[in-house]
């Protein structure tokens, strides 16, 4: 599984129920990336982006909702088992919470870090960067993307 995100420098990722910038090249890059496979979200995240995303197979955690254009789980498990039965690359797209309960299962991640900072009231999780490696860095103009590869003994 593949953790994508774009962040601050201090971790924020979002700000009352929404993202605090407008990056359209991170955000075509995000759409790019996912764009076909299978992708989990949470509620919030997914209203945001879903409908961006015609063409991929969306997997949402939600206690009570029931959402059209998305297969709704009420567990993680489930949703990633399910997301993995469709053959695609699977990510997890946020927002916080699904982040934190992806984190152990996730062998790569895909992270915008953004030169600017921002406002927020949502962060990403934190996370040993001494568990991983940097194995790609693409500077552009607003952000550095990277890409982490989980350390596995």
């Amino acid at each position: 599984m593949i953790i994508i995100s774009a962040m601050t420098r201090d971790r924020v990722i979002g700000r009352r129920g929404g993202l605090p910038w407008s990056i359209p090249d991170e955000y075509e890059q995000f759409l790019a990336h996912v764009r076909g496979q299978a992708v989990i979200f949470g509620r919030k995240s997914y209203e945001i982006f879903g409908g961006d995303l015609p063409d991929a197979e969306l997997f949402v955690l939600s206690r009570s909702v029931k959402l059209a254009g998305a297969r709704v789980f009420h567990d993680v498990e489930q949703a990633v088992a399910a997301a993995r039965e469709t053959g695609k690359t699977v990510f997890s797209a946020g927002g916080a919470s699904i982040y934190r309960l992806t984190l152990s299962m996730a062998d790569t991640m895909y992270l915008s870090i953004l030169k600017e900072d921002y406002e927020g009231d949502t962060r990403f999780p934190e996370f040993d960067e001494s568990d991983w490696t940097i194995s790609r860095r693409d500077d552009h103009p607003a952000f550095e993307f990277r890409v982490y590869e989980r350390h596995r003994g």
